[in-house]
């Protein structure tokens, strides 16, 4: 079943609804959220030994998940149940 795209009358179909609908406004919104989230995106995946294992899509999970929700990398809340303490170090003196 292919995809329809109708934009100032006319009907598109196909891989040409798609590219109609990239180069629509609600289309380049979209375009424009994604590639925010790869340029601020704060963990890029890293490259696993070997390539078809489960720590590799996890990873890759990781990464298009990050891309998506990046607004909330800017969200720091007021009150909060705990703090992390930042010592400099993980040994305890």
């Amino acid at each position: 079943m292919a995809w329809t795209f109708t934009k100032g009358g006319t009907t598109h179909r196909g891989i040409g609804a798609y590219v109609a609908f990239l180069f629509s406004l609600p289309g380049l919104i979209i375009v424009a959220y994604i590639l925010i989230g790869v340029f601020t995106n704060t963990a890029p995946p890293h490259l696993p030994v070997t390539a078809g294992s489960l720590t590799s899509a996890h990873s890759w999970i990781q990464y298009f998940i990050s891309i998506f929700f990046w607004p909330l990398s800017h969200w720091h809340p007021l009150l909060s149940v705990g703090k992390w303490i930042q010592t400099g170090s993980i040994i305890v003196p």
